[in-house]
């Protein structure tokens, strides 16, 4: 079957099979350490394709070299011009198909396809610093917070059944609102009060101070 296909139509799998393979081992850095610099996702994915074929001088200095562009010391606090519009888009986006890296010069933040961070040139600059994701947990725990506060008890109701309905809960939970417009513009300001705080934590984590103030409303 693989030869019946065209050589273009081969190079174009084992292509796609290559990209495959760098984003799960990516991925599984990022899972063990959700702040690891781009640098150390470098050594990683140089580990795992090709650390087996360097004796171990030469492994090493490549290992140093890929590692030159490490964030600043543990401690230390970088003043940034936080754009918090990007740092709260990187903050709930989708895990499995983003890579998201703060410019610690401009304060805005590099979304980039999972498929594609091998590509990008701009993701291997040492002022680009990972921004993990906050994950469907989080936001599924402050719809739960927002349920208890609802004082009308039929909607209350609605809105625990909503989010019983397992991966259709988020979708549910927003159709509910739609017919509540005053409940819903209070779900915003509760999800927009708990995503600032989030990404405030986010960024002391990272060692980071912004300079400039996150947004009063939505």
């Amino acid at each position: 079957m693989l030869l019946g296909r065209s050589p273009e139509e081969r190079l174009k799998m084992g292509c796609s099979m290559d990209a495959t393979a760098r984003v799960l081992v990516r991925s599984s850095v990022l899972a063990q350490d959700p702040h690891a610099s781009p640098a150390a996702v470098r050594r990683a994915l140089f580990l795992r394709f090709y650390g087996h074929e360097f004796h171990e001088v030469e492994r090493e200095r490549i290992l140093a070299r890929l590692g030159r562009d490490e964030p600043r010391p543990a401690g230390s606090t970088k003043r940034v011009p936080v754009n918090w519009d990007d740092l709260e888009m990187a903050l709930t986006s989708n895990h499995g198909e983003w890579a998201c890296y703060l410019d610690l010069e401009t304060g805005e933040v590099r979304m980039v396809p999972m498929n594609r961070l091998d590509d990008d040139a701009e993701v291997h600059v040492g002022r680009l610093i990972h921004v993990e994701p906050l994950g469907s947990k989080i936001e599924y725990r402050w719809m739960e917070e927002f349920t208890g506060t609802v004082r009308d008890a039929w909607l209350r109701d609605q809105l625990e059944v909503a989010l019983d309905d397992g991966r259709r809960a988020f979708r549910r939970f927003k159709n509910v609102l739609l017919d509540f417009p005053a409940e819903r513009e209070r779900w915003f300001a509760f999800r927009a009060e708990r995503l600032h705080a989030a990404a405030r934590e986010r960024l002391r984590e990272l060692g980071i101070e912004p300079t400039t103030a996150p947004p009063a409303s939505r």
